[in-house]
């Protein structure tokens, strides 16, 4: 295991830990872990720099690689906007396949091929998200985008082009992966995560904000708003992005749901283990909830039965008229099928039609290349 996932898994393990530096850490924690700071930062810098030089190379894979990653530990939305880019390709015709990494799954080494079988133990919980958003739309299934998940997205790569033909590969959380060889750099970064730009584990970062120098398309995403991008130094495209909740619907029944509206008056009891709470707080309230209560738990939590009894007295002593989680939490929770007032909340990113256009020009612009360098 890398330093950098190391370090991360550590940091995100538990809560509120994790939270230091996404609420306010302390000053003196700061300077107590500045130096492993300084240590990180060079170990980061080293590997960058022979990538940069190429003494390190890079895998190339036959077919054409996006990334989407960002530079911070979790929460900047990465998982939604390749499910958005997974499904515009696949309705521009590319035959297009998803690699994720399957953090803490069981068989994170093996390639996975995502179905609606996979227990989330085995492809781990956002490439089982993936898949579920993917399959969703009844009217639109994008079954045509196999999800596979593996650590080694080279080997999970391999495996897409041999079994699906696919020529267009979306790698999720990819940008540190430079393993890979990649044609589009897509990074995902939120404004308030630029006002103390510190490296792990004193801060939030895995690189610096200088690493954004090697992107090829920067999308800044917020909660329930579009922000200004104005204050970023950069070169590169930058686009705007937030999120839109789309339905609502019982863990017990997903092909049924209720209007978002009913959220609206409601009070509400809300949990999730994900990498930005307060974006999910914050999408709630926008909702106009009469009442809202949060519980948080670390990203990628597993979820017992003593959390289920956690979270029923504190709606309880709310007196909750909806229990409302995330998608990415929903693959945890699927034996506590028989409560009937826990409710899953759908999100999809808004982002200018020019982000998906662009794209897909590069796209066959390079595609296009390759052809007639072969005639």
């Amino acid at each position: 295991m890398s330093i950098r996932l190391f370090l991360e898994q550590s940091i995100t393990r538990s809560y509120p830990f994790s939270s230091w530096w996404k609420n306010g850490m302390s000053v003196v924690i700061c300077i107590l872990f500045t130096p492993f700071s300084w240590l990180y930062s060079l170990v980061v810098s080293s590997r960058n720099t022979l990538y940069d030089l190429g003494w390190l190379k890079p895998k190339i894979l036959p077919s054409q690689v996006i990334s989407v990653g960002n530079i911070t530990v979790g929460g900047t939305g990465k998982t939604p906007h390749v499910v958005y880019l997974a499904k515009f390709l696949d309705q521009k015709g590319f035959r297009v396949a998803v690699l994720a990494a399957g953090y803490r799954s069981k068989s994170n080494k093996q390639v996975v091929v995502v179905s609606d079988d996979t227990p989330v133990s085995v492809c781990g919980d956002e490439a089982l998200m993936i898949y579920r958003q993917l399959t969703a739309d009844q009217s639109q299934k994008s079954r045509n985008v196999p999800v596979l998940s593996c650590r080694n997205r080279y080997k999970s790569g391999l495996q897409a082009v041999s079994q699906f033909g696919s020529e267009v590969l979306i790698v999720d959380d990819g940008f540190q992966h430079r393993q890979l060889e990649r044609m589009i750099d897509i990074v995902l970064i939120k404004s308030e995560n630029q006002l103390a730009p510190k490296l792990l584990p004193a801060g939030a970062f895995r690189e610096p904000l200088s690493s954004l120098g090697r992107a090829d398309i920067i999308i800044q995403s917020s909660p329930t708003k579009l922000e200004s991008a104005d204050n970023l130094d950069i070169n590169q495209p930058v686009f705007n992005s937030y999120y839109r909740a789309t339905r609502l619907y019982p863990i017990h029944e997903p092909n049924r749901q209720i209007g978002i509206d009913g959220i609206s008056g409601a009070r509400v009891f809300a949990f999730c283990g994900i990498g930005n709470p307060s974006g999910f707080s914050k999408l709630l309230q926008s909702l106009d909830p009469a009442d809202l209560k949060l519980m948080i738990f670390s990203d990628h939590h597993q979820y017992d039965m003593t959390d289920l009894q956690k979270i029923h007295q504190a709606s309880i002593s709310l007196g909750a008229d909806l229990i409302v989680t995330t998608e990415k939490d929903q693959p945890k929770i699927t034996s506590w099928s028989n409560q009937p007032n826990i409710y899953v909340i759908s999100v999809e990113p808004v982002i200018p039609e020019a982000f998906g256009l662009l794209v897909d020009t590069i796209l066959r612009r390079e595609i296009d290349e390759i052809k007639t360098s072969m005639e």
